[in-house]
């Protein structure tokens, strides 16, 4: 079966799930968001993005950032413009590009290691050592690449798929 495939029923999963997916050409935005890195992203990933549009979501442990056709607005604008003081400013000249951070709502960034010759394997980084030593430490690898997750999901186990709707600021009293 190829990625594309895969991710095509990566996706039908996650709408199953109540998880707003929905097909839309973002190849700009992608091939901006690949101008930026030092090194391109995985391909199944890349298929992800060019064709879809989701909200942050949480799968197998990670709480994914969102991505849409106004990619300038999502978490991988930060990710790849590296402003002071965040973790970006670390993690992109180290190789690593922020997807999202673990599901429990810790603050490490979990992310790709652009370092990595194959399929790109999946990181946790200590956010405190990064704001407070100035140094990229990885203390896991999660997963060997996107499409280990996409086969996990697809294999029928339970790896903890959620969507929480955010909450509208106005209708807070």
């Amino acid at each position: 079966m190829s990625f594309e495939t895969s991710i095509d029923k990566f996706v039908r999963v996650l709408v199953e799930a109540d998880i707003p997916v929905r097909a839309e050409d973002n190849r700009e935005g992608l091939k901006e968001l690949n101008a930026k890195l030092p090194k391109r992203i995985s391909r199944p990933f890349e298929s992800f993005l060019s064709r879809y549009s989701f909200p942050e979501f949480d799968v197998c442990g990670i709480t994914l950032f969102g991505w849409n056709s106004s990619w300038e607005s999502t978490k991988y604008l930060e990710a790849i413009s590296a402003p002071k003081n965040s973790l970006a400013e670390l993690l992109l000249p180290a190789g690593y590009l922020q997807i999202g951070r673990p599901d429990t709502g810790d603050f490490d960034a979990i992310c790709f290691d652009l370092n990595d010759g194959g399929d790109q394997r999946i990181v946790q980084a200590d956010h405190e050592e990064i704001l407070c030593n100035c140094r990229v430490k990885i203390t896991a690898e999660l997963w060997p690449s996107f499409i280990t997750i996409v086969e996990k999901v697809l294999s029928g186990v339970d790896c903890g798929l959620h969507f929480e709707e955010p909450l509208d600021d106005d209708a807070v009293s």
